[in-house]
């Protein structure tokens, strides 16, 4: 099979198990990137070069982050075991272990300063959308006209992760901010999408991130803090408020629960209970 077949065949691999658009498009810029450091058929590739490509130009040429470095690993393991139908030996490929970690949450006055900083009425439009409503940097730059419901303030959000739908809350101020980009930038699609670039097609994702990380250097604040980091703070902020667990869940659109717990750690959450070792004491005097 040559390097074009995998990528054709990859293609309705990933259709016939319902994989989202921009799941798609991922998948297959990786498998492109691979072929392109081996330079030669992906059927010749041997489990050591694999390790090698994984661990020295990936983990300690390319400085990824380990996450990243298990997702081309998940493309590795699609590729050769669903698109190629070839064994390949997963413990000679070992994914690396998830760490628990505490979530990434800009402060008040870092967002405020962010915010100020975004020139682009549009990416600012966005990032206050992904940080009003809780929105993956997929799934915003995805919205279509039909998608915002002004009459109910909530937002629709279409094959999110795991090709689930689900509403959110639509801010008044994104609801404003909205009314004034269509008023600035006039965005026409056949497909109703709403952010759109300079030839009349609908975002890419990767361009919204090159706009975060701009944005970002200009408010001075630390690199540590990604594009996620506003959906993150949308999460830990409702459960400072008072929101329930399950409120969020849906919401965030978790499809665990575990996913949504995470932020209970990060939250400053002030307890309207004695503490029990203060109430102890009161007895002890």
């Amino acid at each position: 099979m040559t390097n074009e077949q995998i990528i054709s065949k990859m293609k309705d691999d990933m259709k016939m198990r319902g994989f989202s658009h921009w799941t798609e498009e991922s998948y297959l810029g990786k498998t492109k990137d691979i072929m392109k450091y081996f330079k030669k058929p992906m059927e010749q590739v041997e489990i050591e070069e694999l390790r090698n490509f994984l661990l020295k130009h990936l983990r300690e040429e390319r400085k990824l982050s380990e996450r990243s470095v298990n997702y081309y690993n998940s493309v590795i393991r699609f590729m050769y075991e669903v698109t190629m139908d070839k064994i390949i030996n997963k413990k000679q490929l070992p994914m690396y272990r998830k760490r628990r970690k505490m979530k990434d949450v800009l402060t008040k006055e870092e967002l405020s300063t962010f915010f100020n900083a975004c020139e682009n009425y549009m990416y600012k439009t966005i990032f206050m959308m992904i940080y009003g409503s809780g929105l993956r940097v997929s799934e915003a730059v995805n919205l279509r006209i039909e998608d915002i419901d002004s009459r109910k303030m909530r937002i629709f959000v279409r094959a999110g992760k795991g090709g689930k739908d689900r509403y959110t809350v639509l801010p008044k101020t994104s609801l404003e901010m909205l009314r004034k980009y269509y008023k600035m930038y006039k965005p026409k699609h056949p497909e109703g999408y709403i952010f759109l670039n300079r030839e009349g097609k609908p975002l890419k994702i990767e361009r919204t991130r090159v706009f975060f990380r701009r944005y970002r250097k200009k408010a001075k604040i630390d690199d540590k803090f990604v594009i996620h980091s506003l959906r993150h703070g949308f999460a830990t902020d409702l459960i400072e408020r008072g929101a329930s667990i399950l409120e969020v869940k849906e919401l965030m659109g978790h499809s665990n629960i575990r996913s949504t717990m995470e932020y209970i750690h990060v939250a400053k959450i002030e307890l309207s209970v004695e503490n029990p070792l203060d109430e102890l004491m009161k007895g002890e005097k």
